[in-house]
């Protein structure tokens, strides 16, 4: 198995930190609350609710810091059928990019199949590292389906664990993720 350790740490310096406040904190967790309340008979997620709870509070918290990074809006606080909301996060930006946040510790998953770049960042505690953007390149060299913990998702066989933090491309700008999604 590969080593978490190995395969992060030595990069942390690079990444960009957005902390947030308990306020924040508890705006998000309401909002989990109640998508966990609307998508409970989903077939997916009847199938796979283990930890939910955790999954959308670092997804969305992973969302919302790339907002604080890049100071513009795009996060929906909307709330429906998964099918609906199945696109690019970037997209209301105009921009064919995904956020891929993960707890500190975990590879991040990602599509075996990847369709599109996506901005990797790390959780830890209350605070989000922005480890960097990923292209579908990159996102399609370094997987490997061992880093999936889950034996249910595993099984599914449809998403992978992405290890090449080292090779994150740093962006400070919006302008800088079109010129990035261009290539």
């Amino acid at each position: 198995m590969m080593n978490y350790k190995e395969k992060f740490c030595p990069y942390i310096k690079n990444f960009n930190k957005v902390e947030f406040t308990e306020s924040a904190i508890k705006k998000v967790t309401v909002f989990v609350n109640e998508i966990i309340k609307i998508k409970i008979d989903e077939p997916h997620h009847i199938i796979d609710n283990g930890s939910e709870f955790k999954r959308f509070f670092t997804g969305t918290l992973g969302e919302i810091a790339i907002e604080h990074f890049l100071k513009c809006n795009f996060f929906d606080w909307t709330i429906g059928n998964s099918n609906e909301y199945n696109q690019a996060d970037l997209k209301k930006i105009g921009l064919n990019i995904g956020v891929k946040t993960v707890e500190y510790g975990k590879f991040p998953v990602v599509h075996k199949d990847v369709k599109r770049p996506e901005i990797i960042n790390v959780k830890i505690d209350n605070e989000i590292l922005i480890c960097g953007f990923a292209s579908i390149d990159l996102l399609n060299k370094y997987q490997d389906d061992a880093l999936i913990l889950s034996p249910s998702l595993r099984a599914r066989n449809v998403k992978s664990g992405f290890y090449g933090f080292e090779h994150l491309i740093q962006f400070k700008s919006i302008e800088d993720l079109k010129k990035l999604s261009a290539r």
